[in-house]
């Protein structure tokens, strides 16, 4: 992962997808997951400035955040007084206590981009889970992403934030000499000032995306039952989301 969650690209992100992603709707849907399992203490992976984390504290539910990044955290403890958030790694990380389920929201499973990457997360999940506890992920959908990608070379996004507007251009390129479904993505990140754009940071990004097949076999061989998947359309890009149960 390159910058993007860094330094000032950590605030630029947030004002963003305040625009880009409904939380209250994205909350609701994730806790009707987990309160259907019997969820009392939840994990986040990829917690980012705590947008969730705000809708879980405010109904008093036991919410823990964990991200790779210090800037992301440094913005969600400041927006979540009560609530706990921990800099680490989805793919080797321990909890003091199990909980009974852990979501990686956001579609951060793209950037497991390695079958070993992926093998390690789904392990440390597994360890940090209560018996019975539940995983729920989202990840983005090879087979309808990649052609999408091919139409649409260019991907822009739009937003307003606190009287800010913001431009994302993406670029997407699907070299196919790459393994694993991976793209590699650069975006170019401006404000608009005065009808003019003025660029604010460059990005770029290793990615994947998978099939649906490729995670069904990943969560067998890492001794997870699925219980259901959830074909979701999303601010951008179609993905499944999966919840699936521990076993011994």
């Amino acid at each position: 992962m390159a910058n993007l969650y860094d330094g000032k690209m950590a605030a630029i992100y947030d004002a963003m997808y305040q625009t880009f992603v409904n939380y209250d709707e994205e909350y609701t849907f994730y806790n009707n997951l987990i309160q259907e399992n019997n969820g009392a203490a939840t994990l986040e992976i990829g917690s980012g400035t705590g947008n969730l984390a705000k809708r879980f504290e405010a109904n008093k539910q036991n919410y823990l955040g964990l991200d790779y990044s210090a800037d992301m955290i440094a913005i969600a403890k400041q927006r979540n007084k009560n609530s706990s958030f921990i800099q680490g790694d989805m793919r080797d990380f321990k909890l003091d206590k199990p909980v009974d389920s852990i979501l990686i929201t956001g579609r951060s499973t793209s950037y497991l981009i390695s079958n070993d990457d992926i093998n390690r997360t789904f392990e440390s999940v597994y360890k940090n889970l209560t018996q019975d506890g539940v995983f729920i992920f989202d990840f983005i959908d090879a087979n309808r992403f990649i052609p999408f990608t091919k139409n649409n070379p260019v991907i822009v996004h739009e937003a307003e934030f606190e009287n800010i507007n913001y431009i994302r251009e993406s670029h997407w390129d699907t070299n196919n000499s790459l393994e694993n479904f991976m793209l590699e993505w650069t975006a170019q990140y401006y404000t608009i000032i005065n009808g003019e754009k003025e660029i604010i940071e460059n990005d770029f990004s290793t990615v994947r995306v998978f099939t649906l097949n490729e995670i069904e076999l990943f969560l067998y061989l890492n001794n997870f039952e699925i219980l259901k998947t959830i074909d979701r359309k999303t601010y951008a890009y179609d993905t499944y989301v999966i919840v699936a149960k521990k076993i011994s």
